[in-house]
């Protein structure tokens, strides 16, 4: 099992604090290694996302579900067989209550991904419209947005000019 990145950080600042830094005789070269493990330090905090934004991106996730839900309704009662595993995997996670840790919280957010997947994989080619899937299509792509949403608080991801070339 590999360590997450947050460890590996953690791990290479305790490496300078403890083998580097006390062997170098020059001050700015300790400094300048403090420096390093500072930075290590904010970027291995800043990578755990606060629980309050995973909580709010999944109510957020959960909310734009119960719209999937409502309209696997309509189509569960044409072909049951094919939408009855799906509105139960969806039902399960809707009952399901709020996570009351950061851990528990993000498998909450990993399951969401795991049911929309299946979603959409049930649903097949997307269609438009208000005909058979084309409503379903439009409330799981409003999830699928929710879901982005959640995952990117802080906004978009800044991409260098170079990646639009």
């Amino acid at each position: 099992m590999n360590p997450s990145l947050a460890t590996v950080l953690r791990t290479l600042k305790a490496s300078l604090q403890e083998h580097v830094i006390p062997e170098l005789e020059n001050n700015f070269a300790r400094g300048q290694a403090g420096q390093v493990v500072v930075t290590l330090d904010w970027l291995a905090d800043g990578l755990e996302e606060p629980m309050q934004k995973v909580i709010e991106g999944n109510a957020g996730v959960s909310q734009a579900l119960e719209a999937v839900n409502e309209q696997l309704q309509p189509l569960s009662e044409s072909d049951a067989d094919r939408w009855q595993a799906v509105g139960n995997a969806i039902q399960e996670v809707l009952n399901t209550p709020p996570a009351d840790s950061a851990e528990s919280a993000q498998d909450q957010r990993s399951t969401y991904f795991k049911v929309l997947d299946d979603v959409v994989i049930a649903a097949g080619v997307p269609q438009g419209g208000s005909e058979g899937t084309g409503p379903l299509w439009v409330a799981v792509q409003q999830a699928l947005m929710a879901l982005a949403m959640a995952e990117t608080y802080m906004g978009p991801i800044p991409l260098p000019k170079e990646h639009w070339r």
